[in-house]
Order: C-alpha cells, then sequence, then structure tokens
C-alpha cells in the first residue's frame, strides 16, 4: 500500500511541473509591440537588392499537405526605404520559407566559385514587453521534392520552434526511431543554423530538447534529413517520457539579438565542394568587423542532395518561433548565378619597387603611393552594370595631378582607358563616381588608381582605413584600404664637390660628395643608397662604400657611357627609411679631339697639252673640315699638313706636281715626302667647332696642279695624304 501512495505522488508532481512550465511560456508580448520591434529593424535595413520576385519564392505551406499556417516571409518596408527587408517572422508560432527561383535563374552552381553576402536580423537586445527570444533561423541548402516549398513538417502540420524550419520534429512521445525524426525535416539538405533559442526541456514529445548540453545562443551546422543527426533518449523511470536531442557540429557560441544587423557572407569552394561562413565580418556602415566569425565547413557529403539537376542548388532560409518570439530579418547583397564578382582595395608603394604595402604596414614620408580599386567579374548571367561610389581615400596623402591635369585611371582590361581629372576629387574623396563601362563577362575587370604621395610628417603617423562601398543594380560590394603608419621624416643632404665637369676622351668621370642629416645623425654609408640617371636614362644603383669615409659619396660614371658633349647627371641619395635628398644635377662635359672631315671627289681643271709650265686649278668640291670638340684654350691649337705621291695613270707619272699657295703667293710643293703646312687654328667656341679650310680659297691661293711641260693625254689620279696635329 505504501508503494502504491508514493507512485501516486511522483505522478501528481510531475503533472504540476508540466503544468508549470507551460504557463511560464506563454507570456507573449501584444501583437502590436511585436510589429513595432519588426519595424525599428527594417527602419535600420542596410543597403540591399530587395526582393526580386523573379530570384526568390516564398513556400506556399498550403501544398504540404494542406497545412493552414500561413508562410510570413514578405519584402517589407517602412517609413519610404525603397528596398527594405525580408520580413521572416515577429510574433509567437510563426514560419518562415523563402527560396531561390532556381528556373528563374537564382541558384548554386555546386561546380563554380559561389558568394552569398548578406545582412541578419534577430530583433531588439530586450523585447519592449515580455517573452523570451527565438527560435531563429537557417541557411539551407536543399534538393528536397517539395522544392520551393520545402519545410520541416508531418502531413499538414509543420515544425515550429527548435525545428527553425528545418530539422526534424520532436513532437510524438510514441516515437523512438531517429528515422522517424528525420523524415519530418526538409529532405535531401544541409542547414546552418542562427539558433536564438535553447531547446533543453527535456519533455516526451514536447518538441524542445534539440539544444541538451548547449547553454546559448549559437551557431552549427549539419544534415536534417540524416537520421545519425538525432538521438533517442529513452524514458527514465520518474523523469518524463523519451525524447530527442540534436547533434550539432561546429557549434559557436554567439549573440544574435542585439538590435543590431549582423553580416554574414559565405563563399562555396566547388573543389573541396564546402563552404566558408564569416559572421560579423562588416559592421553595418560597411567597414571591416572587428570581432569576425569565420569557420569553414568540413566537406559537404554530395550523397546527401541525391543528383542535383545541372548542377544547381536550391538554397535559401526559413524561420521559425514558438512561444517565443523574434522579429528576423534578411537583407541581401550579392545573388551568384545574377553576378559572381569581388572587389578589392589596394595601396602599392611605387617608391619602393610598387610593392604591396599590408594592412598595418608602412611607407615612408614622400613616397609615390597607388590607390588602386579592383572590381572583377567572376560568372553570372546578369552583366554587372550601372556601378557608382563614392570612392575614398585615404588621408596624409597629397593627391597631385600630373602634368595633364589627372589625378589617375580607370582601366579594364579589355584595353580601354579613362583619365580622372583632378577636377572630379573633393577631398580624399571621388565622389559619385560612376563606371563608364559594364563589366560583361568572366574575366572582366575595372581598375581605378590613383596617384598621390605620403606627406612628409614630424612623428609617425598612423592612416586608418577607409571604406568604399560599390553600388549597383545586381551586386553590392563593400571595400576598405590598408590602415597603415607613414614614417617621420628625417630631412637628408646631399652636397656635391662638382656641379660642371670636363672629362678627356676615353676618361672616366669621377662624381664625389657629402651625405648628411639636417639632425647630426651619423651616416653608415653601407645603408644609403644612390640612385641616378644620366641623360636621362636609369643609371645603375648602389650602395655607398663603408670603406670610404662616413657620408662620403664617390660615383664613376664609365667613359663608354658619356655618349654626348655635354652628359647631365642627376643624382640624389636614400636610407632605408625612405627618407632621401633633393635631386643635384651635374654637368659633364666631354673634352673632344680633333677629326678630319675630307671629302674626297675633288678633282682639278682639264688642260690641252703645253710644253710650257702653268698652273691648273681646282674644281669639285674641295671640302675639308677640322672639327674641334676640345675645350675652349688658348693653347689648345691644331695644324694641318698634306703631302702627296703625285699623280699617275696606266701609262705613267703625270708630269709636273700638286702644289699649295698661300696667301702671299708662296708656292710649295707636295709631291714626294715633303710635308707642307696647309692651315691652322685655335679652339675659341664651346661645343662642336668646325674649320673648313678650304672655304676661303679662291683662285690664287690654296692646293693647286702644276704642269711641267708635255703630258701623255689620258686621267690621272692620286692620293692626298692629310697630317692634322694637336699643338698642344
Amino acid at each position: 500500500m505504501r508503494k502504491i501512495l508514493r507512485l501516486i505522488f511522483v505522478a501528481f508532481f510531475v503533472v504540476i511541473v508540466g503544468l508549470f512550465k507551460q504557463y511560464d511560456n506563454v507570456s507573449a508580448e501584444g501583437a502590436a509591440a511585436a510589429m513595432a520591434e519588426q519595424t525599428t529593424g527594417l527602419d535600420s535595413a542596410p543597403d540591399n537588392l530587395g526582393l526580386d520576385s523573379n530570384l526568390f519564392v516564398t513556400a506556399n505551406f498550403s501544398k504540404l499537405n494542406g497545412s493552414s499556417t500561413r508562410n510570413l516571409a514578405t519584402l517589407s518596408r517602412s517609413n519610404g526605404v525603397s528596398n527594405g527587408a525580408i520580413r521572416m517572422t515577429y510574433n509567437t508560432n510563426q514560419a518562415g520559407a523563402i527560396w531561390s527561383n532556381v528556373s528563374g535563374g537564382n541558384y548554386i552552381d555546386i561546380k563554380k566559385k559561389q558568394t552569398l553576402s548578406m545582412w541578419l536580423y534577430f530583433g531588439p537586445k530586450n523585447h519592449t514587453e515580455s517573452g523570451d527570444f527565438g527560435d531563429g533561423m537557417a541557411f539551407v541548402l536543399q534538393n528536397s521534392a517539395d522544392g520551393e516549398n520545402a519545410f520541416a513538417h508531418k502531413g499538414s502540420k509543420l515544425g515550429l520552434g527548435e525545428t527553425l524550419g528545418v530539422w526534424g520534429m520532436d513532437d510524438d512521445s510514441s516515437v523512438k526511431d531517429t528515422q522517424t525524426v528525420a523524415s519530418s525535416a526538409i529532405q535531401r539538405s544541409w542547414a546552418l543554423e542562427f539558433d536564438d533559442h535553447i531547446n533543453d526541456g527535456g519533455d516526451s514529445g514536447g518538441a524542445d530538447s534539440f539544444d541538451k548540453g548547449i547553454t546559448q545562443s549559437h551557431i552549427a551546422y549539419g544534415y536534417p534529413a540524416d537520421r545519425s543527426t538525432y538521438n533517442y533518449v529513452p524514458s527514465v523511470f520518474l523523469a518524463g517520457g523519451n525524447y530527442f536531442t540534436q547533434n550539432h557540429t561546429n557549434v559557436i557560441p554567439v549573440t544574435l539579438h542585439d538590435g543590431n544587423w549582423h553580416h554574414l557572407t559565405i563563399v562555396w569552394n566547388p573543389t573541396k565542394f564546402n563552404a566558408t561562413f564569416s559572421f560579423n565580418d562588416k559592421n553595418r556602415d560597411g567597414t571591416n568587423g572587428t570581432n569576425p566569425i569565420e569557420f569553414t565547413t568540413a566537406a559537404i557529403d554530395p550523397s546527401e542532395f541525391g543528383v542535383v539537376p545541372d548542377d544547381h542548388l536550391r538554397w535559401g532560409f526559413t524561420a521559425t518561433t514558438g512561444d517565443s518570439f523574434q522579429a528576423n530579418l534578411i537583407a541581401f547583397e550579392s545573388i551568384p548565378s545574377s553576378v559572381e564578382g569581388d572587389a578589392s582595395a589596394s595601396i602599392k608603394d611605387v617608391t619602393q619597387g610598387g610593392i604591396d604595402v599590408p594592412n598595418d604596414g608602412s611607407v615612408n614620408s614622400n613616397d609615390e603611393l597607388n590607390i588602386n580599386y579592383v572590381l572583377n567579374y567572376k560568372s553570372g548571367r546578369d552583366p554587372w552594370e550601372n556601378i557608382t561610389s563614392d570612392i575614398n581615400l585615404p588621408a596624409n596623402v597629397t593627391y597631385e595631378p600630373d602634368a595633364n591635369g589627372d589625378i589617375g585611371t580607370i582601366t579594364y582590361n579589355g584595353g580601354y582607358t579613362a583619365k580622372i581629372p583632378a577636377g572630379a576629387l573633393t577631398g580624399t574623396t571621388l565622389p559619385k563616381y560612376t563606371f563608364p563601362k559594364s563589366l560583361l563577362a568572366t574575366g572582366d575587370m575595372a581598375t581605378v588608381s590613383i596617384n598621390g604621395v605620403a606627406k612628409s610628417v614630424n612623428s609617425n603617423t598612423n592612416v586608418a582605413s577607409v571604406h568604399t562601398k560599390f553600388d549597383s543594380d545586381t551586386l553590392i560590394k563593400d571595400v576598405n584600404t590598408p590602415s597603415f603608419t607613414i614614417k617621420k621624416a628625417k630631412p637628408i643632404n646631399l652636397t656635391l664637390d662638382q656641379s660642371d665637369i670636363s672629362v678627356n676622351p676615353n676618361t672616366d668621370a669621377n662624381i664625389t660628395g657629402t651625405v648628411s642629416y639636417n639632425d647630426g645623425s651619423a651616416i653608415t654609408n653601407s645603408q644609403m643608397s644612390v640612385y641616378s640617371t644620366l641623360n636621362g636614362d636609369k643609371f645603375s644603383d648602389f650602395l655607398m662604400s663603408d670603406s670610404d669615409a662616413a657620408g662620403h659619396l664617390k660615383l664613376t660614371i664609365p667613359s663608354d657611357k658619356l655618349k654626348q658633349d655635354n652628359n647631365t647627371l642627376e643624382i640624389y641619395v636614400a636610407d632605408p627609411n625612405g627618407n632621401r635628398t633633393t635631386t643635384s644635377k651635374v654637368i659633364i662635359t666631354k673634352k673632344g679631339s680633333l677629326s678630319l672631315t675630307v671629302d674626297k671627289a675633288y678633282e682639278f681643271g682639264d688642260i690641252n697639252n703645253s710644253s710650257a709650265s702653268r698652273l691648273i686649278s681646282r674644281k669639285g668640291n674641295w671640302d675639308i673640315s677640322v672639327n674641334d670638340g676640345r675645350e675652349v684654350s688658348p693653347t689648345n691649337t691644331w695644324e694641318l699638313s698634306a703631302d702627296t705621291t703625285g699623280l699617275t695613270n696606266n701609262t705613267g707619272k703625270f708630269n709636273g706636281d700638286m702644289v699649295f699657295r698661300n696667301s702671299n703667293g708662296t708656292e710649295s710643293t707636295l709631291t714626294g715626302d715633303n710635308l707642307v703646312d696647309i692651315a691652322n687654328g685655335v679652339k675659341t667656341q664651346t661645343g662642336q667647332q668646325t674649320t673648313n679650310i678650304a672655304s676661303d680659297w679662291d683662285s690664287s691661293d690654296g692646293i693647286f696642279l702644276r704642269s711641267n711641260g708635255l703630258t701623255t693625254a689620258g686621267a690621272y689620279g692620286g692620293t692626298i695624304n692629310w697630317t692634322l696635329s694637336d699643338t698642344l
């Protein structure tokens, strides 16, 4: 008898506990207050693509064996917001499901890299009136036979609460088989849950036990229709009936309902057949998130999806509430089947060889920089067009126009280039910049490149990352430039020992000078780089030598590099931190040598044979030029002499001699070994000085041919040997 009474007492106690728990969960907020919480979320919705009815389908729950539950998912707007957001649920006992319209061209191509970008909202930090938060949403990939109407269900009953609309239903205390639970889930699916309510009740058939062992809101993933996802927990004597728990993969505790929009990026990897998720990876204003949650799933078993038609997998979101509630909202930024594209921002340090400046890296004062924004079309069925943005540029950089008044360019990889005029820049912003062309096909790229110079700063100066959003009809992308530090400038001087020098022919030019810091800091030669150009062409860079005195510069220009009479050397020195001297200039004059240019087509006139001696004049072009490239100096003189072996033909020698008559009428014979002085001069002009010896000869002076008597008729020829002497 005592035993029976004890059993009755325990049974009564269990009933009382169950009733109390049920009473605790029925407290709920008024419909008006719940709707107001939804409106608050909508008012702050980030810029998004809205809900194109051609791209998305809201599930029709009545087709799931006649369910009378209404799908709450819809595009909602408030206060004139144009794009609004997708409302999934907002009050108790609600369900929402939205799916990609595969036939309309919205899907995940499992054979290509795909990127989904969106914002999620889970309600305020606290309800306006009362009630608990739940249950949350799930991102789902599925190939269910229910297609665009897929949702967790048993017959006409939808799975609310802990199912999140995708997991199986634990609402029958008589069920003991995990397959039965799995059969009520969305079939042939994989899900990532954002669970904002801990279901750990352990009530038999109470659909409130999937989260046993989990203590707070979380992210996790798994296969909803796989029986191994669920665990059967049999009834324990005096502890209630049986129930089921869920095996969660990669449980990550997270705060969801805090009044903020949370960004989510999903990248599908077709090679590894998995996905990488980044949650809270950027802030509401588009800047990088400070504490993002990032993880990559294990390889997803393709057999879980069955045969995927055309490799096009349906994707979407489900959401539920039970006795707990919240406004679950979604705002999409990209649809990969429409346009899959990347955007990036980078900074190149031109002065340091065009290296990329890493995040939290550094540049030197006065370094030339390229700030680059790159858009890259990866794949899709639509053009990436109508791209606009307010492009923000880093501070503490001077953006000065080039000689044509441009501060940069936009370049397309097809060869199209457009200049960006300085007038388009307002401060450090390129406002309302519209890309001149669309990106149409895989591989199309557009690069905006802006030229700048890091300012000269007196102390190390941090330059914050700046954010730019690229907006369009088909894709929204946010980029952030790397943050970096401009190192303190340390003025440095170069004093050359010469600014104009002259070198002899075939002689190297030696340049010397002194390098010093303004503040008197010691110079370590081997840390000082010497940069120079010769006649506009880059000369070899080198480090100063520690074998020389500290700060002593030596530069040798080989003679074969001095190809002009007057050569211009420009030179500056820089230290490892990019501090550099101003550019100094040296004019190197190459001392010329004497040379003679002779037109060998000169001739003498024709004569009739005569027994008398006579003088035969010149004819033709007698061009005999002395070229003097030496320095101007009264001691730089020259002399020109000549001799000849005479004139001959095939019958013998000409009967006569070649002679030279000076301006005084004195006649000298050139024939034989008799070297005759013809002219002399002195260098009186800078640069090349040319003297045409024959230009002043007339009919009475110069070189002639003197006939000594009768000569056999015919044409005679010979050679004049010229000797030009430097008489220094």
